[in-house]
């Protein structure tokens, strides 16, 4: 393996001395124009590449910060991963991704060799646990962490970028709603309607903090707001409980619809789902909009692909990963971390898949 290139080779080539050298490099301290120029030639020509570690521990930072996220596979994490990476390097930073398939383990072993990598700070999409005590640690230890789209009890002083579920879903029921539907199933992984959720659903402002809440029970207790609100009464047997696969929301869809439900609209709450929930309506032989409107999640390339076209809440998932990035960048830097929650709203795109009554 041939030898790393040092500042002293730099400077031997450059015929300059290596505090010269290292001035340049580091783009520290001054020196001439003709130097400078000695120096960078050099450098191009034989290759050199700094040691970003040693000048880690001499600065103190690395310039690279942490991404862990559930599943990069999943198409919303992608577009996420997108946002943070773009704007990650826009900024001067370079990005380290774990991905720790939804893993308390895994996710504490990531947390552990990105704090040795001495990245400068971490988004993270965290595991649902009784006790995230690497995540804890970290933030003790003052690492500066950003959650993304979720946090949990424990993790309430970590500022939060997320989109806004409930609104998300009381987008899509409300657009329901107003076309005259009054029975709306729900396709949902979330548990079933319990006191607690409906608690949420009649609360408002900073009395209804569901941030504690998985998504998926934010986005049900969505539902269940914008009912309540219109004063459509809640039919447990109308919330389509499901696995979180296309295959189980597709079979979930198709028992449903098979006992003759009194529904004349559908919707989806998650991107896995509304292709599973799609699938199901099909092939129970129904009609979009003429036998049922249907209203899915997030804007994949099928629900353009299909007639009639299918109308979505999309998630603002770029952008939600660029706050991301952009909050824990202005906390790197010094910044405040104010305000501790944001939340991104979600737009509804309308297609032909749902039409008045």
């Amino acid at each position: 393996m041939a030898r790393a290139v040092t500042i002293i080779d730099v400077a031997r080539a450059a015929g300059v001395s290596k505090s010269a050298a290292a001035r340049v490099l580091a783009q520290n301290g001054s020196a001439s124009d003709v130097t400078r120029k000695k120096v960078l030639e050099a450098a191009d020509r034989l290759g050199y590449r700094p040691n970003q570690l040693a000048r880690a521990m001499k600065s103190g930072a690395t310039n690279t910060i942490g991404i862990v996220v559930p599943d990069v596979a999943l198409p919303f994490f992608s577009a996420v991963l997108r946002g943070l990476t773009d704007t990650a390097r826009a900024a001067g930073f370079e990005v380290l991704v774990s991905n720790t398939d939804n893993d308390a383990d895994i996710e504490a072993r990531s947390l552990e060799l990105l704090a040795e990598q001495r990245v400068d700070g971490i988004v993270i999409a965290p595991v649902f646990q009784p006790e995230p005590t690497a995540l804890l640690r970290l933030a003790g230890e003052g690492m500066p962490i950003v959650l993304l789209d979720r946090r949990m009890p424990g993790l309430e002083d970590l500022p939060l970028v997320s989109v806004d579920h409930v609104d998300a879903t009381e987008r899509a029921i409300n657009a329901l709603l107003a076309d005259g539907h009054r029975r709306i199933a729900l396709v949902t992984e979330a548990s079933q309607v319990d006191s607690t959720l409906q608690g949420f659903a009649l609360r408002r402002g900073e009395d209804a903090d569901v941030s504690m809440l998985r998504p998926s029970a934010q986005r049900l207790v969505g539902y269940l707001r914008a009912l309540t609100r219109a004063g459509v009464d809640i039919d447990d047997d109308l919330i389509i409980s499901t696995g979180y696969t296309t295959g189980e929301s597709q079979k979930a869809v198709e028992a449903f619809l098979a006992d003759g439900p009194d529904v004349t609209a559908i919707h989806a709450t998650d991107t896995v789902l509304s292709s599973g929930t799609y699938r199901g309506i099909r092939s129970h032989g129904l009609s979009l909009p003429d036998d049922l409107s249907f209203i899915g999640f997030d804007d994949q390339d099928w629900t353009t692909m299909v007639q009639p076209a299918v109308s979505v809440i999309e998630q603002p998932r770029q952008r939600l990963g660029a706050t991301a990035t952009t909050t824990l960048v202005g906390i790197i830097r010094g910044g405040t971390t104010e305000p501790r929650r944001q939340m991104l709203a979600a737009e509804l795109l309308v297609r032909g898949s749902a039409a008045p009554l």
